[in-house]
């Protein structure tokens, strides 16, 4: 397992350096399709335009790192390959998903790397990947209000109907939300009439319990990090980490398999 680790490592490392270069290297079309004497601002002139072509998030700045963008959307692509499995894991596209997962958590620590986070002296599990195969999550017994998203009335008995559209001026509340979809980031801009349909917004919520099993209502609702005993560690490093910092390379490792909800009956 060792020297797998080794070769995967060593591999990835190769690429990792390639790939900074490739950013690095002047991004120049061949000298004889322009005038030479504008080749030295080509590039600085295209990507800028380029840049204000992209539809990024509200909120978001304009990209001025290539290889922190690049880190940025890989790890977002497996967060939602994570999701996308916990959301199919019942269905016949489950082993699909499981594999997507594996093979872009694979990209993610090869190119990038990731670390144990250690915060409040304590070691923190937070891989998407690890964590997905633990299968359990959290399921809330609450109650609360659900009001319409246009107008914050009752939404089984204000005016508006579900299944109809309604023009609608974008606005983002204090916390980044879009009033059109919900969402902390979105490609709705403040002050644009688009058209929708109303949503519920809950409020005045009052949670009764939390129950820890196998397939919780909502797909998403799973553990994002857990506590890693000393023991665990010790047993891991062959040594106390004592607050250093500690690579994780169980991402390029064969799966493992699941871990399924102790004294569950299915």
């Amino acid at each position: 397992m060792s020297a797998q680790q080794d070769f995967l490592v060593r591999v990835w490392s190769q690429a990792r350096r390639q790939l900074r270069a490739n950013i690095a290297a002047p991004s120049l079309p061949p000298l004889w399709l322009i005038d030479p004497s504008a080749s030295a601002q080509w590039g600085h002139r295209q990507y800028t335009a380029m840049a204000r072509t992209l539809d990024l998030p509200h909120g978001t700045s304009q990209p001025n790192d290539p290889w922190h963008g690049l880190e940025t959307a890989a790890r977002t692509a497996l967060a939602r390959a994570v999701d996308a499995y916990n959301f199919l894991e019942d269905s016949e596209l489950s082993e699909l998903a499981h594999l997507h997962a594996h093979q872009v958590a694979a990209l993610v620590s090869g190119l990038f790397g990731c670390n144990i986070e250690y915060s409040e002296d304590i070691y923190w599990d937070v891989c998407r990947l690890r964590l997905m195969h633990s299968r359990w999550g959290m399921s809330a017994g609450f109650t609360s209000t659900r009001n319409c998203s246009l107008c914050a009335q009752d939404i089984d008995t204000c005016q508006h109907l579900l299944d109809t559209r309604y023009d609608i001026t974008v606005r983002h509340d204090a916390e980044g939300a879009c009033n059109v979809c919900g969402r902390l980031s979105c490609p709705h801009t403040d002050g644009e009439t688009v058209s929708a349909f109303p949503r519920p917004v809950m409020s005045e919520l009052q949670l009764h319990e939390v129950s820890l099993v196998s397939r919780p209502r909502d797909p998403l609702a799973r553990f994002t990090k857990v506590e890693l005993s000393p023991d665990a560690l010790l047993q891991g490093l062959g040594e106390d980490p004592s607050g250093r910092e500690i690579c994780c390379y169980r991402c390029l490792h064969p799966c493992n398999g699941f871990d399924q909800l102790p004294n569950h009956d299915y």
